[in-house]
């Protein structure tokens, strides 16, 4: 794989050409989306250039804002999960070995700064998506995720690769945590997108078969997760 910029030939997992450092667009490269154009003139947390609006194909399409310019994409609350489950093959094993090189890619190079979002400006803070993913996001309580470019095809892989089981083990656990501390919010209310300090869980709970078998998976697969990995 060469750079798209000057040429330069990218080893391995590379996102961050090492001779222009430029960054390159390989988020969406096996991804099918449609360009809307630019939508609601948001800039860009990273350069400032403004932001146009893709929608991939799925059932509800998934519409989310990207930066033609850095390649970062904004999801908001709730779309990330529902675009892995839809785009990346559903996980038959949790692989050790390939979640923790996938932590560990040293091609991976997050800015560590703290970023505006993109709707209301507010700084947004840092999460490790899934705990363990090793992929930083920038995240608003209120409207969602930021990912720098590169950041989404490494946890489409992660996810691929078990890290799905992770996901929903680590969301069960802060559920159980906040239930135990009596802090847990009752109704949609909790899960909705005004819910500063929490992250979406497949949107509102309630009534939703779904959530059940989230809550029985995140059970089952909790021993198998804390062996594997700890």
């Amino acid at each position: 794989m060469n750079c798209s910029n000057c040429g330069g030939r990218l080893e391995g997992d590379l996102t961050i050409c090492t001779f222009c450092e430029s960054r390159q667009d390989i988020d969406l490269s096996q991804v099918h989306f449609r360009n809307l154009g630019k939508g609601g003139q948001l800039a860009c947390p990273g350069c400032e250039s403004t932001l146009e609006e893709i929608e991939f194909k799925t059932e509800p399409p998934i519409v989310i804002e990207r930066c033609t310019e850095c390649h970062g994409l904004f999801f908001n609350p709730g779309e990330l999960e529902a675009f892995l489950e839809s785009k990346v093959s559903e996980p038959l094993w949790l692989d050790g070995q390939r979640l923790q090189e996938i932590a560990n890619n040293f091609g991976y190079n997050h800015v560590v700064e703290y970023l505006k979002c993109p709707m209301c400006e507010e700084r947004m803070s840092h999460i490790n998506f899934g705990g363990k993913s090793g992929v930083i996001m920038d995240r608003c309580g209120g409207h969602g995720f930021w990912l720098q470019g590169g950041e989404l095809r490494r946890l489409m892989e992660w996810w691929r690769a078990g890290g799905k089981h992770l996901h929903l083990k680590n969301e069960q656990d802060k559920l159980d945590g906040l239930r135990s501390s009596g802090s847990m919010m009752s109704g949609s209310a909790a899960f909705g997108d005004s819910s500063p300090g929490m992250e979406p869980i497949w949107g509102d709970a309630s009534g939703d078969p779904k959530w059940d078998a989230i809550k029985i998976a995140g059970a089952l697969i909790g021993g198998i997760a804390a062996a594997l990995l700890d």
